[in-house]
């Protein structure tokens, strides 16, 4: 049963939910309820669930943590606050202190979220202050960041109530054994992981806790997309077919090139030397979601300093780009003054000027993939039909590397290795040679 079903057949609300979780001690499980006295002062209460601390009773306690926190909740507001558990841990016995003036050294974890969320906003962060965090992040990553603390990670620790120094490893298994039990992607549970990661790593730094229990935790490999690919005569029939929609530049930058799509986003008029025949791929323009608002993001600062690259125009596309020039300078004029100024210069925007935004091109690569009769290939797997037809044709893994803009060839290898296929092919060949078997229908003649 959902614990929202529950509340409501108890008529409890989630805001008169006490907070609670079980942690391990001592050998046992026990629960411990956020308990407040009456100055609002936090005063947790311990008790005992009598079960072994091993994993087969760990679902059992997470139950009896559920019910004792909603009995617990129905006699708080039934008036009862004076009332003992069986188990009851002597408040002597726990070896925490939760005085005020101690508070800030032991905080509640979910307000040390909030907390590292706001150090750590790329505004705030004084590079080489600190060993930890020696490096400014994006901030459409900050937002990133920003979201799954609002959306899962606050909530759910501010549930728990417990502090800093209460976070165990088994507690944050537990966590994370039920994101993926309740049908989270181990993409978006390791999220989760690299957060809290940083979170205790700051807590670290800070002297709040002296070890990081998250560190004692091996995430599991996560499995590789099996990403789908277009052909020669598939890509060719694609870009004929594209030819004038307003994401043509976005999806001749991703087949020919293998640019990221905020690399395609972000490609400007300044980025192309028509003299010398080629351009730079040295832009890009991502969004992120801050107070519900939605921000576009240019920025000169690549993935890696491998990203920013210099690519050879290959006619065709010098073609089209040269046409995309001159019908968004012929639409400025038209336009006037309901001409939008603010991104200026850059390729794929609307009639008006407005910038395109990366979600639209995904979604309209779809309709057109659709329209054309062909297989469903994400926006970034022209990336990889990019690269899966320069495998076909013999170019070399440090060719390849240098044209996708990976940092390190290891990365290109582990993720396009499974295209190479001239060396199969040849393997294969030998394979044949060494086993010189006739043909089925020829065998015993």
């Amino acid at each position: 049963m959902e614990l929202t079903q529950m509340l409501k057949m108890v008529r409890l609300t989630e805001d008169e939910l006490i907070g609670g979780f079980i942690t391990p001690k001592k050998g046992y499980y026990y629960i411990v309820l956020n308990r407040k006295d009456q100055n609002g002062k936090r005063k947790p209460l311990w008790i005992s669930t009598g079960l072994s601390a091993i994993e087969e009773n760990e679902a059992e306690a997470e139950s009896k943590c559920l019910s004792t926190r909603i009995q617990y909740s129905l006699d708080l507001k039934n008036g009862v606050t004076d009332k003992t558990f069986a188990h009851e841990v002597p408040e002597k016995s726990i070896a925490h202190d939760d005085s005020d003036e101690n508070h800030s050294a032991n905080p509640l974890f979910a307000d040390l979220l909030n907390e590292w969320l706001a150090f750590r906003h790329p505004d705030n962060i004084v590079v080489g202050e600190d060993f930890n965090f020696d490096r400014t992040i994006k901030l459409n990553t900050w937002a990133g960041y920003a979201d799954n603390i609002k959306q899962n990670l606050y909530p759910t620790f501010k549930a728990y109530g417990c502090t800093v120094q209460e976070i165990t490893p088994d507690l944050l298994k537990g966590h994370y054994a039920y994101r993926l039990k309740h049908g989270k992607k181990k993409a978006t549970v390791a999220k989760d992981y690299t957060v809290i990661n940083q979170v205790l790593n700051y807590a670290v730094s800070k002297k709040m806790i002296s070890v990081n229990p998250n560190s004692a935790i091996t995430l599991h490999k996560i499995e590789k997309y099996n990403a789908a690919t277009l052909n020669a005569e598939q890509m060719q029939y694609y870009l004929e077919f594209i030819v004038g929609d307003i994401i043509e530049i976005p999806i001749l930058l991703g087949g020919f090139y293998g640019m990221r799509r905020s690399e395609c986003v972000g490609t400007r008029e300044s980025q192309f030397d028509f003299q010398h025949k080629f351009f730079r791929a040295n832009h890009t323009v991502t969004t992120a979601v801050i107070n519900k608002q939605k921000i576009y993001i240019p920025s000169d600062k690549l993935k890696t300093d491998l990203s920013n690259r210099t690519y050879p125009l290959i006619p065709y596309v010098e073609e089209r780009i040269k046409a995309k020039i001159a019908e968004n300078k012929e639409l400025r004029k038209l336009c006037g003054s309901s001409y939008s100024n603010e991104w200026l210069g850059y390729l794929c925007v609307h009639p008006l000027g407005e910038i395109i935004d990366p979600g639209y091109i995904t979604n309209r690569h779809r309709e057109l993939l659709k329209k054309a009769g062909l297989q469903h290939v994400r926006f970034h797997d022209l990336r990889h039909s990019c690269v899966g037809l320069m495998m076909a044709n013999e170019v070399p893994m440090e060719r390849i590397r240098d044209w996708v803009g990976h940092s390190d060839i290891r990365t290109t290898v582990n993720t396009y290795g499974h295209l190479e296929y001239q060396s199969k092919k040849k393997t294969a060949k030998i394979i044949q040679k060494s086993l010189p078997l006739k043909m089925a229908g020829t065998a015993n003649l």
